[in-house]
């Protein structure tokens, strides 16, 4: 449980067992005999994948999840601002701050902690605009210039792991996107899945996800593309199909042929 987050304080909430009788047994160590009735209830409690999931509004939980997508966010084109507004508060907000990575504690230190409900806030936050590229070039600019990862970039279910890493997938000049644009459109009329893209490419599946949609968005309407919306991808997927059905039926006629001669 201190691994996923969770304290002595908010396990003893959970699970019925008091905190001093649980700080005795996290400050034991594996080898510490406990009666089964405390087992037992400890064991009820679900380990979550992120603390916040199952502490009360006002407990603490650790900051470093909210920090990626917050950060992502603003790697994606979404200032500080905007999102600080989303989240009901102002850009110089001690928890804006520390969302941020800036020094918001009264020592000078980078906050690690974060109320539980503005956690849960910030990862809906997420879930709504991670595939919706923001309005800012500025604040593209300044995540680019940290380092910060877009939101595509990280598996969703290792963004709350300290040990995870991203994967990187960024192609920054605007001819280097349409490349690999037009790559994903071809890949696809090929009948490669998406894995299959990704990895031909280097990148990851949701990013592969996030360039179909935006080419049936955009190209759907444009010259070359059938009026009823049909897109680029389903288009040239379409012409791959029939290309396949015309090379099958020259050779069932060639087949035929042969055999009309040798008979």
């Amino acid at each position: 449980m201190s691994a996923a987050g969770v304290n002595a304080n908010q396990l003893a909430k959970l699970s019925g067992v008091s905190q001093a009788a649980l700080s005795q047994i996290m400050a034991a160590g594996p080898d510490k005999k406990v009666a089964a009735w405390v087992e037992a209830a400890v064991l009820t409690v679900p380990v979550p994948e992120r603390a916040a999931e199952v502490t009360t509004d006002t407990a603490l939980v650790p900051i470093l999840g909210a920090r990626r997508r917050f950060q992502a966010l603003v790697a994606s084109g979404y200032p500080a601002a905007q999102l600080a507004r989303e989240l009901g508060t102002a850009r110089g907000n001690r928890t804006i701050r520390s969302l941020m990575g800036q020094r918001a504690d009264s020592d000078g230190r980078v906050t690690q902690e974060i109320a539980a409900e503005r956690e849960r806030a910030v990862k809906a936050l997420f879930d709504r605009l991670q595939l919706v590229p923001g309005p800012s070039a500025q604040a593209r600019a300044l995540g680019e210039r940290r380092g910060w990862p877009l939101p595509i970039e990280w598996d969703e279910h290792a963004i709350d792991d300290p040990n995870a890493r991203p994967m990187r997938a960024r192609w920054t000049p605007a001819s280097a996107r349409e490349e690999r644009r037009e790559q994903v459109v071809e890949l696809t009329a090929r009948g490669l899945t998406n894995d299959q893209i990704a990895q031909r490419l280097g990148i990851n599946t949701r990013l592969v996800d996030r360039d179909r949609a935006y080419v049936r968005t955009h190209d759907a309407g444009k010259p070359g593309t059938a009026e009823s919306g049909t897109t680029e991808i389903t288009a040239m997927a379409a012409v791959a199909v029939q290309a396949r059905t015309d090379l099958a039926n020259r050779r069932a006629v060639r087949h035929s042929r042969q055999i009309a001669r040798s008979r």
